[in-house]
């Protein structure tokens, strides 16, 4: 087992937990961080193990250093459980801690207005497209510039933000000279290509 398997569990019962918080207990630094990459890994496929794992951190934290990625786990929690209006709730803290600390940064500027747009959520509209005006120099890879042109073809019915969107989808390397794979718009969008070509036409 790698030194770092214990707080990176992909899965979760009680064995895993109780070896996590043996692991945890003697944890002499670090313990937040640990409790968060562990919340981030398990948001997915065990969102209610994963806002425990958050509400604990809070409970118990040292520093404010993890506050926006605990956020974070939180609220893919959240998406995963479907709970869209706490989800968006949540992506917002996370954009309020990282105008507080700028140099914590994540992905919600992102993934923020994307929700927003894909669930047709109109109060959220105009928040939306300020986040997303406001970051436009973070973009970097292929989905980050499908992401935002998607975003704003959805919620503005824009068909020169959608034929941009689109465009990017067809990206097949990301024009990192060692990460070709990465950040690339993957089959998990597909719903999104499909409301966008009906704008285009």
């Amino acid at each position: 087992m790698s030194p770092t398997d214990w707080y990176r569990n992909i899965d979760w019962n009680e064995i895993i937990e109780a070896h996590f918080y043996s692991k945890l207990k003697r944890a002499r630094s670090n313990r937040d961080q640990y409790l968060v990459i562990q919340a981030l890994t398990l948001a997915d496929m065990h969102p209610e193990v994963s806002i425990r794992l958050v509400e604990e951190y809070f409970e118990s934290k040292k520093s404010q250093f993890d506050d926006a990625r605990a956020l974070l786990a939180k609220a893919n929690a959240l998406m995963a459980l479907n709970d869209i209006e706490s989800c968006i709730l949540t992506f917002k803290e996370v954009l309020e801690k990282e105008r507080e600390f700028p140099n914590f940064q994540t992905g919600v500027y992102l993934d923020y207005p994307y929700l927003v747009a894909t669930h047709e959520v109109k109060a959220e509209y105009s928040n939306a497209l300020d986040v997303l005006n406001e970051h436009v120099d973070r973009l970097a890879f292929p989905l980050d510039q499908f992401k935002w042109h998607a975003s704003k073809a959805l919620i503005n019915s824009d068909r020169s933000e959608a034929k941009k969107a689109l465009d990017v989808a067809e990206v097949k390397k990301s024009g990192f000279r060692f990460h070709q794979d990465v950040g690339l718009v993957g089959k998990e969008h597909e719903s999104t290509i499909k409301s966008l070509c009906k704008i285009v036409s």
